[in-house]
């Protein structure tokens, strides 16, 4: 997720979760044509989601942004969000590893702060998709879109 407001981001992995559920919401219609036995299923878009919790770690710059947003409470184009979503399975080689990868703008909504087992809760509605790939260079994401 990129936590700076710049034109450069700064990434910070939402490295210390343990849910990772990427729903892709496929939103349909129903047809009923004459020459069909049973209704048949259009597939019209996607609307993809993402919900998260993100365990506490001091000085996790993921959770510490969380935890800032939970403080202020923003709304409206404050919680429109940069997150860089890498997918498993390297295309490239062991030498220079890439990874396909979605560059989003998502609506980062808060769900709820449990400070006993010191999670986050919150979830990303994605707004945009950017098709493309990531290489990782000391440790930081490099985003390259192919559309």
């Amino acid at each position: 997720m990129n936590i700076k407001d710049t034109d450069t981001p700064q990434w910070a992995r939402i490295g210390k979760s343990t849910i990772f559920d990427l729903l892709v919401n496929a939103q349909t219609e129903e047809n009923d044509f004459i020459e069909d036995e049973m209704p048949t299923t259009e597939v019209i878009s996607y609307k993809p989601s993402l919900a998260q919790e993100l365990q506490c770690n001091k000085g996790d710059a993921a959770f510490d942004y969380l935890y800032d947003m939970f403080y202020n409470l923003p709304t409206g184009e404050d919680v429109k969000k940069n997150l860089l979503i890498v997918f498993a399975g390297n295309q490239g080689t062991d030498d220079a590893p890439e990874f396909r990868a979605w560059s989003t703008t998502s609506t980062l909504t808060l769900e709820h702060l449990n400070t006993v087992e010191e999670k986050i809760y919150f979830s990303f509605n994605i707004n945009k998709i950017t098709r493309g790939t990531v290489t990782i260079t000391d440790g930081k994401p490099t985003f390259t879109g192919t559309e």
